[in-house]
C-alpha cells in the first residue's frame, strides 16, 4: 500500500480537494471493509481470550475486568509482558514470539487506518486522509492509497496473522 504525506495548510481540509463523488469506491470496497472489521474482531477475540487465560486459567472473570475498556495495543502489550514473564520463569524460549507481537501491532495499525480514514478525502487516485503526525518539519498529514486490492491485502495479512495466533497458542500451551 501506498503512502505519502502533505504538509498541513491553513486548515486541516486544504489538502482534501477530491471534487467529485465517492459512491462507486465504496460499492467497490464497502463489503471489504467490512470483512477487514470482522476479521480484525476476531483476532481482537482470540487475544482477549489468551490474556485471560494467562492471567487466570481457571475462569476469565479476573482477566476480563483487567482488559475491560483496554485498547488493542494496550492488550497486545500486556499479552507481551505476561508472556515475557512466563518465559523467564519457565526458563523457554518462544522463537516467534517477537515477529507475532510485530504483526499483532501492525493488524491495529492497518485496523485504524482503515476505520478511521476520512473517507470523504478520498482522490481519485485512491489516496485517503489518515491521520496526522509532527515531524521535524511540522505537521504532517498522512494519506494511504486504499485501493480494493489493498483492502484483501490487509484482509489477508490480518487473517494471516489469526493463524499466526492459533501456531502460537500452541507453543505456548507446550511451554505451559
Amino acid at each position: 500500500m501506498k503512502k505519502k504525506q502533505k504538509q498541513l495548510g491553513q486548515y486541516i481540509f486544504t489538502n482534501h480537494d477530491f471534487e467529485g463523488s465517492t459512491d462507486e469506491f465504496l460499492k467497490k470496497t464497502a463489503p471489504l471493509i467490512g470483512y477487514l472489521v470482522h476479521s480484525f474482531n476476531a483476532l481482537d477475540a482470540a487475544l482477549n481470550s489468551t490474556v485471560c487465560m494467562l492471567i487466570n486459567d481457571r475462569a476469565d472473570k479476573k482477566g476480563a475486568i483487567i482488559i475491560h475498556k483496554m485498547s488493542f495495543l494496550a492488550k497486545v502489550d500486556l499479552f507481551y509482558k505476561l508472556v515475557k514473564s512466563m518465559k523467564f520463569v519457565v526458563e523457554k524460549d518462544l522463537p516467534s514470539f517477537p515477529c507475532f507481537i510485530e504483526n499483532l501491532k501492525k493488524c491495529a495499525i492497518y485496523r485504524n487506518a482503515v476505520i478511521h480514514a476520512e473517507w470523504n478525502s478520498m482522490k481519485e487516485d485512491g489516496y485517503t486522509y489518515v491521520k496526522m503526525s509532527f515531524e521535524k518539519n511540522g505537521l504532517q498529514q498522512q494519506y494511504w492509497q486504499f485501493t480494493p486490492e489493498s483492502l484483501i491485502k490487509i484482509n489477508n495479512f490480518i487473517d494471516q496473522v489469526g493463524v499466526e495466533f492459533d501456531t502460537f497458542d500452541n507453543e505456548l500451551q507446550e511451554l505451559l
